[in-house]
């Protein structure tokens, strides 16, 4: 999961007048049997969006990083539409006034959206109206358009990912934990996608240092261009149009080492 900056790259303004009308409907449906059927008849109009969110950042998934070729992947909607399911099983009604609310979708790949589904934990605060203020809501899903969330993630060598707080009593590693399962972040198809990128990393980020420590004993001009080119080749990782870039830039910060954490802020 990266930060993907969403509210600057809003739909086109005849797409959001038309949504608004729908919305408009929905406010006006009188019970949800009515606002269901407003919804299904017109879901064309999120799906409409979807190569416009997936173009933001090379097609990547917005909530594992992963690039899916040929797959189906999917508009979600992060806070559900029709219906909410907790943790103890129990539905509601979901926030039918963001269905076609622009800022309420993700680009999702099928390892996360299929087993997010209706799911979504909101600890206090719960929004059931329209007018409700939904920024009160304590909610366990991570969200990738908010500056903060992706960083309570981190990664090891073998492509795991785990909550980056440690103590299980705290927010932090209770979000990190919620949405490590419900958006299936650790399917074996991503782990091993996601260990590679790892291992490729670190191999770069050993020949590097050891190059690095040589030169400063004994300046060579070729060995020079060949450090350019290991580094050329990590900051193209932690970019974010690359896949699993945030476990390569976890990798390196992790590093400790000053030019490897100078390569993760000239790829921001």
């Amino acid at each position: 999961m990266i930060y993907i900056d969403l509210e600057n790259n809003p739909p086109s303004q005849n797409w959001i007048d038309r949504a608004d009308l729908v919305t408009q409907q929905l406010i006006a449906a009188p019970n949800p049997l009515e606002r269901n059927r407003i919804i299904d008849l017109n879901q064309p109009l999120w799906t409409e969006l979807k190569l416009h969110l997936s173009s933001l950042y090379n097609d990547k998934c917005w909530y594992t990083e992963s690039i899916n070729p040929g797959a189906h992947c999917h508009v979600d909607h992060f806070r559900p539409k029709k219906e909410v399911i907790d943790e103890k099983g129990i539905k509601t009604e979901g926030y039918w006034w963001l269905a076609f609310d622009w800022m309420n979708y993700r680009f999702s790949g099928p390892a996360s959206n299929v087993r997010k589904k209706s799911y979504f934990q909101v600890v206090s605060n719960r929004g059931f109206n329209y007018a409700d203020n939904l920024n009160l809501e304590d909610i366990l899903f991570l969200d990738p358009i908010k500056f903060r969330d992706p960083e309570e993630l981190a990664f090891d060598n073998e492509g795991i990912v785990r909550p980056r707080e440690s103590n299980k009593l705290l927010r932090n590693y209770k979000r990190a934990r919620y949405s490590i399962h419900r958006l299936n972040l650790n399917s074996p198809s991503l782990i091993d996608k996601r260990k590679d990128k790892y291992r490729k990393a670190i191999i770069l980020l050993l020949r590097i240092d050891k190059k690095l420590n040589l030169q400063s004993i004994i300046f060579d001009q070729a060995r020079e261009v060949e450090i350019e080119t290991d580094m050329r080749s990590l900051w193209v990782m932690c970019s974010k149009n690359s896949e699993f870039s945030a476990a390569v830039k976890y990798c390196l910060k992790s590093s400790g080492l000053d030019w490897a954490i100078d390569i993760v802020a000239k790829a921001a």
